[in-house]
């Protein structure tokens, strides 16, 4: 079940300005380009180096794989889960995010995956939103929540 925006302002402790049709607004806080590979197997979780796309108010992208943070501090409580959507209007650019689940007990200034098809690139402005998290109600609350190393993450 899909979380109403009405119910997320009460559960979440959000005004109405915080969300969308179908979830919490998530905004573009800043974009980093991947600098080197990463690499996971079993015993090792190594995240490459971003360098970040330095920009005052608008980006100009080019075509490319990107790593977004979004401006919002986010939350999921348990019983829970959310999945960060691409805003239409980037789709209709040529631009789309990426997500991975986004567990219960999970907090943070999280992270999407953006990818630039468009062969012109796109323009952003910091700020903009550019995805909307919606929350998927379980059908009960877990044992296993989120402890893991980017609980808490955020921007310095």
């Amino acid at each position: 079940m899909i979380v109403r925006p009405e119910d997320l302002v009460q559960l979440m402790n959000l005004d109405e300005g915080q969300v969308d049709c179908a979830g919490v607004k998530l905004t573009l806080h800043s974009i980093y380009m991947l600098e080197e590979p990463g690499e996971l197997s079993i015993d090792t979780r190594k995240i490459p180096r971003y360098r970040e796309l330095v920009c005052t108010t608008k980006c100009m992208v080019p075509m490319g794989v990107y790593i977004v943070r979004y401006n919002e501090y986010i939350k999921i409580p348990n019983g829970y889960v959310g999945l960060a959507i691409p805003r239409s209007s980037l789709l209709r650019m040529g631009v789309t995010i990426h997500s991975a689940v986004w567990d219960p007990g999970y907090e943070g200034q999280g992270i999407g995956l953006m990818i630039v098809f468009n062969p012109h690139g796109v323009i952003l402005s910091k700020g903009v939103q550019i995805a909307q998290l919606v929350y998927f109600k379980m059908t009960g609350e877990t044992r296993k929540v989120y402890n893991g190393v980017y609980k808490g993450e955020k921007t310095d």
